[in-house]
């Protein structure tokens, strides 16, 4: 098996926070490009700077002003932040404790691996209600997961 790991894991981080899993697919999927990169209050470099986010992390684009947009994350967090920030690579986290990645994309395929709350991977393809894992460093595939089980797909 592959000793990789994910990118980041917010688990520590946000365990004390309220998770919402109710949340829409998103519209527009994008992640962070940059590492430790600022959310902030409003569309401006002097304004609060709300959380910051590590490279990777999967966010919903909301709206864009100028060369600001506003987006959505895993918690429900929203704010700005500057667009050149912004990657196009498909990334997902894992919203639940703990998940089973499988070798196919169907329930009765084995489990290859286990995802925890707040990992980050990229999204490698989409088949109906699955999404298939690899990681951000290498690309490497790990397996499938269901999209209900990660924001960002």
């Amino acid at each position: 098996m592959n000793d990789e790991k994910p990118l980041a894991s917010f688990r520590a981080c946000f365990l004390l926070t309220p998770l919402i899993l109710a949340l829409a697919a998103p519209a527009s999927g994008k992640s962070i490009g940059k590492d430790q990169v600022n959310v902030r209050a409003q569309p401006d470099l002097k304004s609060a700077i709300l959380y910051t986010a590590p490279m990777a992390y999967p966010i919903e684009i909301k709206k864009e002003q100028g060369k600001w947009v506003y987006c959505l994350d895993w918690l429900n967090n929203s704010g700005w932040v500057y667009k050149s920030l912004i990657s196009d690579i498909d990334t997902a986290i894992v919203l639940v404790e703990k998940a089973n990645i499988r070798s196919a994309a169907a329930l009765n395929a084995s489990v290859v691996a286990n995802a925890e709350q707040g990992e980050i991977y990229t999204i490698l393809a989409r088949d109906n209600n699955w999404v298939k894992l690899g990681y951000y460093q290498t690309g490497a595939a790990i397996g499938w997961i269901r999209d209900d089980l990660v924001f960002g797909e």
